[in-house]
Protein backbone atom coordinates (compact mmCIF):
# COMPACT_ATOMS: atom_id res chain seq x y z
CA UNK A 1 0.00 0.00 0.00
CA UNK A 2 2.81 2.42 0.82
CA UNK A 3 4.30 1.63 -2.59
CA UNK A 4 1.07 2.58 -4.32
CA UNK A 5 0.77 5.73 -2.26
CA UNK A 6 4.25 6.80 -3.28
CA UNK A 7 3.77 5.76 -6.88
CA UNK A 8 0.72 7.91 -7.40
CA UNK A 9 1.48 10.83 -5.11
CA UNK A 10 2.63 13.13 -7.91
CA UNK A 11 -0.30 12.08 -10.11
CA UNK A 12 -2.68 12.87 -7.26
CA UNK A 13 -1.12 16.29 -6.79
CA UNK A 14 -1.44 17.06 -10.50
CA UNK A 15 -5.04 15.87 -10.52
CA UNK A 16 -5.82 18.28 -7.71
CA UNK A 17 -4.16 21.12 -9.63
CA UNK A 18 -6.02 20.20 -12.79
CA UNK A 19 -9.37 20.19 -11.02
CA UNK A 20 -8.84 23.82 -10.00
CA UNK A 21 -8.27 25.04 -13.51
CA UNK A 22 -11.33 26.78 -14.90
CA UNK A 23 -9.80 27.45 -18.30
CA UNK A 24 -6.62 27.02 -20.30
CA UNK A 25 -5.82 30.70 -19.80
CA UNK A 26 -6.10 30.46 -16.03
CA UNK A 27 -3.77 27.46 -16.13
CA UNK A 28 -1.17 29.39 -18.07
CA UNK A 29 -1.54 32.34 -15.78
CA UNK A 30 -1.10 30.45 -12.51
CA UNK A 31 1.10 27.48 -13.37
CA UNK A 32 3.02 28.32 -16.52
CA UNK A 33 3.53 31.90 -17.61
CA UNK A 34 4.77 33.37 -14.36
CA UNK A 35 8.52 33.26 -13.84
CA UNK A 36 10.30 33.51 -10.53
CA UNK A 37 9.01 36.05 -8.08
CA UNK A 38 12.37 37.76 -7.70
CA UNK A 39 12.42 39.69 -10.96
CA UNK A 40 15.42 40.84 -12.90
CA UNK A 41 17.58 43.25 -10.88
CA UNK A 42 17.68 46.64 -12.49
CA UNK A 43 20.61 46.99 -14.82
CA UNK A 44 21.50 43.29 -14.98
CA UNK A 45 21.67 41.36 -18.21
CA UNK A 46 19.52 38.24 -18.52
CA UNK A 47 19.92 35.63 -21.21
CA UNK A 48 18.29 32.33 -22.01
CA UNK A 49 20.05 29.09 -21.22
CA UNK A 50 22.79 28.49 -23.73
CA UNK A 51 23.55 32.15 -24.39
CA UNK A 52 27.24 32.90 -24.73
CA UNK A 53 26.96 36.59 -23.85
CA UNK A 54 30.03 37.21 -21.65
CA UNK A 55 28.44 40.01 -19.61
CA UNK A 56 25.27 38.12 -18.62
CA UNK A 57 24.70 37.89 -14.86
CA UNK A 58 22.07 35.19 -15.17
CA UNK A 59 20.79 32.52 -17.54
CA UNK A 60 17.11 31.58 -17.87
CA UNK A 61 15.47 28.19 -18.31
CA UNK A 62 13.65 28.54 -21.61
CA UNK A 63 10.05 27.69 -20.66
CA UNK A 64 9.68 28.70 -17.03
CA UNK A 65 12.13 31.62 -17.19
CA UNK A 66 13.56 30.42 -13.86
CA UNK A 67 16.88 32.18 -13.52
CA UNK A 68 20.32 30.85 -12.71
CA UNK A 69 23.32 32.96 -11.72
CA UNK A 70 26.31 32.41 -13.97
CA UNK A 71 28.52 31.94 -10.91
CA UNK A 72 27.37 30.05 -7.83
CA UNK A 73 28.67 30.41 -4.29
CA UNK A 74 27.38 27.87 -1.77
CA UNK A 75 28.86 29.00 1.56
CA UNK A 76 26.84 26.46 3.56
CA UNK A 77 29.05 23.65 2.20
CA UNK A 78 32.71 23.69 3.20
CA UNK A 79 35.32 23.21 0.51
CA UNK A 80 33.19 24.11 -2.51
CA UNK A 81 34.74 26.95 -4.54
CA UNK A 82 32.73 29.31 -6.77
CA UNK A 83 31.28 27.23 -9.60
CA UNK A 84 30.20 28.05 -13.15
CA UNK A 85 26.78 27.44 -14.71
CA UNK A 86 26.77 25.01 -17.65
CA UNK A 87 23.09 24.40 -18.40
CA UNK A 88 19.52 24.02 -17.19
CA UNK A 89 16.49 21.96 -18.16
CA UNK A 90 12.91 21.33 -17.09
CA UNK A 91 11.33 18.38 -15.27
CA UNK A 92 7.67 18.31 -16.25
CA UNK A 93 4.69 15.94 -16.27
CA UNK A 94 1.76 15.84 -18.67
CA UNK A 95 -1.65 15.14 -17.14
CA UNK A 96 -4.88 15.22 -19.15
CA UNK A 97 -2.99 16.80 -22.09
CA UNK A 98 -1.73 19.64 -19.85
CA UNK A 99 1.99 19.98 -19.19
CA UNK A 100 2.76 20.83 -15.56
CA UNK A 101 6.17 22.28 -14.79
CA UNK A 102 7.49 20.53 -11.66
CA UNK A 103 11.00 21.97 -11.25
CA UNK A 104 14.01 23.10 -13.22
CA UNK A 105 17.57 21.90 -12.66
CA UNK A 106 20.77 23.74 -13.44
CA UNK A 107 24.25 22.29 -13.07
CA UNK A 108 27.41 24.06 -11.86
CA UNK A 109 30.99 22.84 -12.16
CA UNK A 110 34.57 24.04 -12.28
CA UNK A 111 35.20 24.06 -16.06
CA UNK A 112 38.91 23.35 -15.63
CA UNK A 113 38.11 20.16 -13.70
CA UNK A 114 35.60 19.04 -16.30
CA UNK A 115 38.04 19.66 -19.14
CA UNK A 116 40.54 17.44 -17.39
CA UNK A 117 38.04 14.57 -17.26
CA UNK A 118 36.05 15.01 -20.48
CA UNK A 119 38.51 16.79 -22.77
CA UNK A 120 38.53 13.89 -25.22
CA UNK A 121 34.95 14.81 -26.21
CA UNK A 122 35.82 18.42 -27.07
CA UNK A 123 35.75 17.87 -30.84
CA UNK A 124 32.38 16.10 -30.90
CA UNK A 125 29.61 17.70 -32.93
CA UNK A 126 27.81 20.36 -30.85
CA UNK A 127 24.26 19.56 -29.83
CA UNK A 128 24.73 15.77 -29.95
CA UNK A 129 26.39 14.93 -26.62
CA UNK A 130 23.15 13.88 -24.91
CA UNK A 131 22.98 11.07 -27.51
CA UNK A 132 26.62 10.04 -27.02
CA UNK A 133 26.63 7.03 -24.68
CA UNK A 134 30.36 7.22 -23.98
CA UNK A 135 30.10 10.90 -23.03
CA UNK A 136 27.11 10.32 -20.76
CA UNK A 137 28.80 7.39 -19.01
CA UNK A 138 31.93 9.51 -18.48
CA UNK A 139 29.87 12.42 -17.15
CA UNK A 140 28.05 10.14 -14.70
CA UNK A 141 31.15 8.39 -13.40
CA UNK A 142 33.49 11.41 -13.08
CA UNK A 143 35.61 11.25 -9.93
CA UNK A 144 37.30 14.17 -8.22
CA UNK A 145 34.94 16.73 -9.81
CA UNK A 146 32.54 18.85 -7.74
CA UNK A 147 29.06 19.28 -9.22
CA UNK A 148 26.11 21.17 -7.81
CA UNK A 149 22.55 20.62 -9.02
CA UNK A 150 20.38 23.67 -8.33
CA UNK A 151 16.65 22.97 -8.32
CA UNK A 152 14.02 25.71 -8.68
CA UNK A 153 10.49 24.63 -7.73
CA UNK A 154 8.03 25.76 -10.40
CA UNK A 155 4.81 23.93 -9.40
CA UNK A 156 2.75 25.80 -6.78
CA UNK A 157 1.86 23.64 -3.80
CA UNK A 158 4.51 20.98 -4.50
CA UNK A 159 5.51 19.18 -1.30
CA UNK A 160 9.01 17.95 -0.55
CA UNK A 161 7.56 14.53 0.25
CA UNK A 162 6.30 14.22 -3.32
CA UNK A 163 9.76 14.97 -4.69
CA UNK A 164 11.23 12.38 -2.33
CA UNK A 165 8.67 9.79 -3.48
CA UNK A 166 9.74 10.41 -7.07
CA UNK A 167 13.39 9.92 -6.12
CA UNK A 168 12.37 6.69 -4.38
CA UNK A 169 10.97 5.32 -7.63
CA UNK A 170 14.21 5.74 -9.57
CA UNK A 171 16.98 5.97 -6.97
CA UNK A 172 15.99 3.62 -4.18
CA UNK A 173 16.24 0.41 -6.25
CA UNK A 174 19.72 1.43 -7.41
CA UNK A 175 20.90 2.13 -3.88
CA UNK A 176 19.42 -1.12 -2.54
CA UNK A 177 21.25 -3.03 -5.28
CA UNK A 178 24.52 -1.30 -4.31
CA UNK A 179 24.00 -1.95 -0.59
CA UNK A 180 23.75 1.76 0.22
CA UNK A 181 20.09 2.11 1.19
CA UNK A 182 20.97 3.54 4.62
CA UNK A 183 22.94 6.44 3.11
CA UNK A 184 20.20 7.11 0.58
CA UNK A 185 17.42 7.13 3.16
CA UNK A 186 19.36 9.51 5.40
CA UNK A 187 19.51 12.14 2.64
CA UNK A 188 15.92 11.62 1.50
CA UNK A 189 14.44 11.71 4.99
CA UNK A 190 16.11 15.06 5.57
CA UNK A 191 15.14 16.36 2.14
CA UNK A 192 11.55 15.55 3.03
CA UNK A 193 11.73 18.17 5.81
CA UNK A 194 12.19 20.99 3.30
CA UNK A 195 9.49 23.66 2.97
CA UNK A 196 8.69 24.23 -0.69
CA UNK A 197 6.84 26.99 -2.43
CA UNK A 198 7.00 28.21 -5.98
CA UNK A 199 10.48 29.67 -6.49
CA UNK A 200 12.18 27.70 -3.68
CA UNK A 201 15.80 26.83 -4.45
CA UNK A 202 17.25 23.51 -3.38
CA UNK A 203 20.78 22.27 -3.96
CA UNK A 204 22.31 18.81 -4.19
CA UNK A 205 26.07 19.29 -3.90
CA UNK A 206 28.13 16.33 -5.09
CA UNK A 207 31.70 16.91 -3.95
CA UNK A 208 34.78 15.58 -5.67
CA UNK A 209 35.36 13.45 -2.56
CA UNK A 210 31.99 11.72 -2.93
CA UNK A 211 29.94 13.60 -0.35
CA UNK A 212 26.29 14.43 -1.06
CA UNK A 213 24.91 17.52 0.69
CA UNK A 214 21.31 18.75 0.47
CA UNK A 215 20.76 22.48 1.06
CA UNK A 216 17.39 24.26 1.04
CA UNK A 217 16.40 27.74 2.17
CA UNK A 218 19.97 28.40 3.24
CA UNK A 219 20.09 25.40 5.60
CA UNK A 220 21.95 22.10 5.29
CA UNK A 221 19.33 19.38 5.55
CA UNK A 222 21.75 16.48 5.47
CA UNK A 223 25.15 15.31 4.25
CA UNK A 224 26.57 11.84 3.72
CA UNK A 225 29.71 10.48 2.06
CA UNK A 226 28.70 7.97 -0.57
CA UNK A 227 30.31 7.71 -4.01
CA UNK A 228 27.55 5.36 -5.14
CA UNK A 229 24.86 7.93 -4.32
CA UNK A 230 26.73 10.67 -6.19
CA UNK A 231 26.94 8.47 -9.26
CA UNK A 232 23.33 7.29 -9.02
CA UNK A 233 22.02 10.86 -8.78
CA UNK A 234 23.92 11.71 -11.95
CA UNK A 235 22.65 8.53 -13.61
CA UNK A 236 18.94 9.31 -13.14
CA UNK A 237 19.42 12.59 -15.03
CA UNK A 238 22.07 11.64 -17.61
CA UNK A 239 21.72 7.86 -17.97
CA UNK A 240 19.93 5.73 -20.56
CA UNK A 241 16.48 6.38 -19.04
CA UNK A 242 16.61 9.94 -17.65
CA UNK A 243 13.75 11.35 -15.60
CA UNK A 244 13.81 14.34 -17.96
CA UNK A 245 15.04 14.25 -21.56
CA UNK A 246 15.12 18.04 -21.52
CA UNK A 247 17.46 18.19 -18.53
CA UNK A 248 19.77 15.60 -20.09
CA UNK A 249 19.92 17.34 -23.45
CA UNK A 250 20.40 20.88 -22.16
CA UNK A 251 23.02 20.08 -19.52
CA UNK A 252 25.01 17.54 -21.55
CA UNK A 253 25.36 20.01 -24.38
CA UNK A 254 26.13 22.81 -21.92
CA UNK A 255 28.95 20.71 -20.47
CA UNK A 256 30.27 20.19 -24.00
CA UNK A 257 30.28 23.96 -24.52
CA UNK A 258 32.34 24.30 -21.33
CA UNK A 259 35.03 22.12 -22.91
CA UNK A 260 35.65 24.65 -25.66
CA UNK A 261 38.49 27.18 -25.63
CA UNK A 262 36.13 30.14 -26.06
CA UNK A 263 33.90 29.24 -23.09
CA UNK A 264 33.37 32.27 -20.85
CA UNK A 265 33.78 31.53 -17.13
Amino acid sequence: MSFLKKKYSLTTALAEKFSKLSSRSSYAEEYVSEGEEDLTPEGSSLELSGSSAPDATYRRELKTKARYPVTLDLPQVDGIPPLTFVGTGLRSETFMTVEFWIYTIGMYVEPSEVRGKLGSFKSCEPGTLHENEDFCRSLISMKGVTRVLRFVITLPGLKAGIVVSQFDKVLLPKMQKKGKEKEYRYIMENMGKAKFRKGTKMFLALSGEGEVTCVCNGEILGAVKCDELCESIMEIYFGDVPVSEDVKEKICNGVHAALQDDFEE
